[in-house]
């Protein structure tokens, strides 16, 4: 019985593969998938996802652990969004790093800070 336990223990005990440590809930894959689909809920969740980061982004600011960025302050969520799209429809090789990054690339790309 003991000898039987032993592959369950060490199955346990050992570290987790790299992709579940490196899970991500939204790639650039998924959040474009849905900011394309027709249906409105998926519309939403697109939408709500790009503002939730920006949301994110600003209160990291606003606490000091995040660099400032020169987004226009009144950035509407449709522009966000559009912009967030067009750079995943740009470029596709970038779809599959995590979506939260890619939507502040997509921001600062659209909205550099200039010196």
């Amino acid at each position: 019985m003991r000898l039987l336990l032993l592959p369950v223990v060490l199955a346990a005990a050992s570290p987790a593969p790299i992709a579940a440590q490196a899970f991500m809930f939204e790639t650039g894959t998924t959040l474009l998938g849905k900011c394309r689909n027709k249906a409105p809920e998926y519309a939403l969740a697109c939408t709500a996802y790009i503002v939730g980061v920006v949301d994110g982004i600003r209160k990291d600011m606003f606490i000091g652990r995040a660099r400032p960025v020169c987004w226009p302050d009144r950035m509407s969520a449709d522009d966000a969004r559009k912009t967030v799209i067009a750079y995943l429809e740009r470029w596709p090789d970038q779809r599959k790093a995590p979506a939260s990054v890619l939507v502040s690339v997509a921001l600062n790309e659209r909205w550099p800070c200039t010196k």
